[in-house]
């Protein structure tokens, strides 16, 4: 009979042990963390004053984007900003985009501004400022490409263009304007050489 109770010993305390196992896990086992309705538009984060800055592959100053606020949104990862400024300052012209408000999307490549859209480029070889106005443009701005279906106006100096739609690819600097082209064109006359 001693040597039955031996063979039952490890077994009994095998079984205690899966016991206190399993009844520690339950009382230790926390709620689980609620998951986040992704149906709903709801805010996770914003900030006030926000400054991005994106560098080329030198290492130069690609572009600044500065707002005066930032509000996230959970559920698409989109993000909205108040009076965003985006300048690209690694050219020879500058080139300063402004609006009262703007999108961007979940991975920060599209930025759509939304109403007084004015973009602006520094005077450079010997031609004036340049301004763009619209209510809306989306905005590439790693690629540097812009595009809207909304009318623009396009001054050069004197010279002033309207049109319905545009498009356009600041590296290569080319515009495309589309639907009513309108405008008045200026020609700089050039300096009689003695």
């Amino acid at each position: 009979m001693n040597g039955r109770g031996h063979s039952l010993f490890p077994v009994v305390v095998l079984t205690l042990l899966a016991g206190v196992s399993m009844w520690l896990d339950r009382v230790t086992q926390q709620e689980p963390a609620a998951k986040p309705d992704k149906t709903r538009h709801e805010v996770d984060f914003s900030a006030d004053g926000l400054t991005l800055r994106r560098f080329d592959l030198t290492g130069k100053t690609q572009y600044v984007l500065v707002a005066d606020s930032m509000v996230h949104f959970i559920d698409d990862e989109s993000t909205e900003l108040v009076r965003p400024r985006l300048n690209y300052l690694n050219r020879p012209e500058p080139v300063w985009i402004e609006s009262r408000f703007a999108t961007v999307s979940k991975d920060g490549e599209v930025v759509v501004l939304i109403d007084d859209v004015f973009v602006r480029r520094a005077p450079h070889d010997d031609k004036p400022e340049s301004t763009l106005r619209s209510e809306a443009m989306t905005v590439w701005p790693d690629d540097e490409k812009m595009r809207t279906d909304k009318p623009v106006t396009l001054t050069q100096g004197q010279t002033v263009i309207t049109a319905d739609r545009m498009e356009s690819d600041n590296i290569v600097g080319e515009v495309r304007l589309q639907g009513q082209v309108r405008g008045i064109l200026y020609r700089n006359t050039p300096t009689p050489k003695p």
